[in-house]
């Protein structure tokens, strides 16, 4: 083919060809060789060396027993277990640590290797088991976050893992009994059998022994609380419900629980009148006789032993005090802390930083004193501990009067039987009706004068409406529900009520609408709390 011939791609093709010269005397194929080896050296050392020069140590996984415990690294925060964390070479101090266990520390002369860490990183592990050091701290704490944070059931069951001695077991079996008071769902029900079991066994296997265990302490808080079907019902899905509700269990304990509070609704049951009053430090109060109370829901009658709700209607036996006529007034709290400038508004940082008020106490103080127009007014934004001081503060004035007794905030069962004041099966003070009560109406701004309302039968006022008043109780929502059907056991399980974060406030107030609260209405709040709803009233008893 000549080359007229040739067509113009080939010829291009052959006009762009490369031609490699030498270099230094080497030939092309010489020195490509050298640099492809160069690069192929490079790549080995960045895979398999760079890494490790760059950042030499070795990871260090950790397990503990129980988990979630945090590990530090010289002082540096660096997870929570179980964690895989890096040490960097040189001599490390680990400490873990988890509260209310002894912490452990160690260390490590970590030397870290240098090959091929990026495809088998220097790794090792070790198990940390942890030591209980303080039971009665994990167990308060406990309870009090599960009261905090309901929707975190598993709280409960993390906190049996420190089954171990008998002690302990007691105190954690203790914790369970009271979670109790606050299980609303099958999932926290479903997290307490697995603390149990876990108490029961030890924090190890469920064996035939520890199953027992587990069934004789359900038995005894069964035997304690004659409501306990109640609570079950209540913990229970609604088709669960179903299930047990027609059960031959059930059936009976409904009919005894008719028998049993039928008795307090016959004629000549109620305790009507008061026992006489006496004033202290210029504040009246008025005698409450003491009774067998039917606390909770039973302004139906008809439905009782029918249905079953958190307000379940049972007996608890009340002995006689003495309560305030009316709320505390602003002036009355002024009085109070003209003595004690220690719970002062202007002492309210040192309050906060305590834990006893937050940045709301006394608010309407503008002046650090209340308004001369106020000072008839009940007293609020003010919190439970505060309210606790004022009656400590007023003991003093009581025993000069009454001799061997003592102020102190009412137990949610006096508050309720003082409210009802003699009556049964009403839900207002004074049956029927709210009797001039101060709710919502439009233009109100805030609480009437202390003793706005119509007395009731034990001569107190404002017992509903006005503001809410503080009571000496933790809040637990199945209070009503763990109870007895004998007056003086429901008592004795009020009083001894865990200590919880919350306190039961009662009575409503004047931003409710009308019709919205009852004599057996509850509610609670933070003990370090104080709303413009919120006041209080003082009992007076014996200790």
């Amino acid at each position: 083919m000549s080359k007229k011939d040739r067509t113009a791609p080939e010829a291009a093709a052959e006009e762009a060809r490369v031609h490699l010269k030498p270099i230094l005397g080497l030939r092309p194929g010489q020195y490509l060789s050298v640099i492809y080896g160069i690069v192929v050296l490079l790549v080995i050392y960045l895979v398999l060396f760079s890494p490790g020069v760059a950042r030499r140590g070795a990871y260090l996984s950790l397990t503990t027993f129980p988990e979630h415990a945090m590990v530090k690294v010289d002082g540096q925060y660096a997870g929570s277990t179980p964690c895989t964390i890096f040490l960097r070479r040189g001599p490390r101090s680990i400490e873990v640590s988890r509260p209310y266990y002894a912490p452990v520390t160690f260390t490590r002369d970590v030397r870290g290797r240098v090959f091929a860490t990026l495809i088998v990183p220097d790794r090792s592990s070790r198990f940390v088991p942890l030591e209980l050091a303080d039971i009665d701290g994990l167990v308060k704490a406990a309870l009090a976050d599960f009261q905090k944070n309901p929707d975190i059931p598993q709280i409960i069951a993390d906190a049996s893992w420190a089954a171990a001695g008998a002690d302990t077991q007691e105190k954690l079996y203790g914790l369970i009994a009271a979670s109790l008071l606050g299980v609303t769902d099958e999932s926290q029900l479903r997290q307490v059998l697995v603390a149990a079991s876990r108490v029961s066994s030890g924090a190890g296997f469920l064996s035939p022994g520890a199953f027992i265990d587990m069934v004789e302490r359900g038995v005894e808080i069964a035997e304690k609380s004659d409501n306990a079907p109640a609570w079950v019902l209540l913990a229970l899905s609604r088709a669960n419900q179903g299930r047990l509700g027609s059960s031959a269990w059930v059936q009976q304990y409904l009919a005894a629980y008719r028998d049993a509070i039928s008795k307090y609704y016959q004629p000549g049951s109620a305790a009507a009148g008061g026992g006489g009053s006496v004033s202290v430090a210029g504040m009246s109060f008025r005698g409450v006789p003491s009774g067998d109370l039917v606390m909770g829901r039973d302004d139906n009658l008809d439905s009782l032993g029918k249905t079953i709700d958190r307000l379940l209607a049972h007996p608890v036996h009340v002995d006689s005090f003495y309560l305030g006529a009316a709320e505390v007034t602003n002036g009355e709290f002024q009085s109070f802390v003209a003595e004690n400038p220690d719970w002062a508004p202007a002492a309210r940082a040192v309050l906060v930083q305590k834990g006893l008020v937050t940045d709301t106490y006394l608010a309407d103080w503008k002046t650090g004193a209340p308004a001369a127009e106020t000072a008839n007014l009940p007293v609020t934004s003010v919190s439970w501990n505060a309210a606790a001081a004022y009656c400590q503060w007023l003991t003093r004035r009581v025993q000069a009067v009454l001799p061997g007794y003592a102020a102190r905030l009412p137990s949610e069962a006096e508050w309720e039987w003082a409210a009802r004041g003699g009556l049964r099966g009403m839900p207002y003070p004074l049956g029927g009706k709210p009797g001039g009560a101060v709710f919502y109406t439009p233009g109100i701004t805030g609480p009437k004068a202390a003793g706005t309302s119509e007395p009731n039968g034990y001569g107190l006022r404002d017992m509903l409406g006005n503001v809410w008043e503080w009571c000496a109780d933790p809040f637990f929502m199945n209070a009503s529900l763990l109870s007895s059907r004998e007056p003086k056991t429901s008592a004795a399980l009020e009083k001894s009520l865990p200590d919880s974060p919350d306190r039961v406030v009662r009575g409503g107030s004047w931003a409710d609408q009308p019709g919205t609260d009852k004599v057996y209405t509850r509610g609670a709040q933070p003990a370090d709390w104080g709303t413009p709803y919120l006041g209080f009233r003082v009992a007076l008893a014996r200790p």
